[in-house]
């Protein structure tokens, strides 16, 4: 299994199940709890991670829905080659692009971490509730666009009640672990599988 900091490439089968296991440790669960919430059975999960390889596409993509994972296919051979050798121009300008990434990602994210937005929406979710919803299923939920399952009242409250500025600001702290926009298009998923009309729909277009 070759890695770098940013992708993990998977080889077989048993490179697939042991990065699987990795993350479910990671995340505290249990293979029972894994399989429940990606609604596969405890078997599958079981071969899945012994490195199975002949397992059905649809759910192991499930599991790692759950898990905040993805599978990404590229290139490999002259192509890979041609893509990782770019020419002197190329390089000076993707060096200039991170350069300024980094510095206006190291400013916002200093903001962000200021106000603390995922435990002041886990507060706004479960203040009528009996039952408070974690801050760590808040962000799971808002990676993968799947309300925690047994907390879909607290998604309602939260949507339904919290403004448009702290959505704004959950939006923009969890979004700093996925790729741009994908936590407001999850927000919007999981308001539509609730049946929930979000006040902050149209910026929430654009986020």
């Amino acid at each position: 299994m070759r890695t770098d900091p940013e992708r993990v490439v998977w080889r077989s089968g048993r490179e697939l199940g042991a990065a699987v296991r990795e993350a479910r440790d990671q995340m505290g669960l249990t293979q029972a709890q894994l399989a429940k919430r990606a609604r596969v059975g405890l078997k599958f999960l079981y071969e899945l991670e012994s490195g199975k390889d002949t397992l059905r596409a649809d759910k192991v993509l499930d599991v790692l829905d759950v898990l905040a994972l993805e599978l990404v296919v590229t290139p490999t051979g002259p192509a890979a080659v041609a893509r990782e050798r770019p020419n002197a121009t190329t390089r000076a300008a993707m060096l200039e692009a991170r350069q300024t990434r980094a510095r206006y990602d190291a400013d916002t994210l200093f903001k962000q971490l200021q106000t603390d937005y995922i435990g002041m929406a886990c507060t706004t979710a479960g203040v009528s509730l009996r039952k408070a919803l974690a801050p760590d299923e808040l962000v799971r939920a808002l990676l993968t666009g799947k309300p925690t399952p047994g907390k879909h009242a607290h998604f309602v409250v939260l949507l339904e009640e919290a403004p448009a500025a702290l959505l704004r600001g959950l939006i923009a702290q969890v979004g700093a672990w996925g790729k741009p926009g994908q936590v407001a298009r999850n927000v919007r998923k999981i308001a539509g599988a609730l049946g929930v009309h979000l006040k902050a729909a149209e910026w929430l277009k654009t986020a």
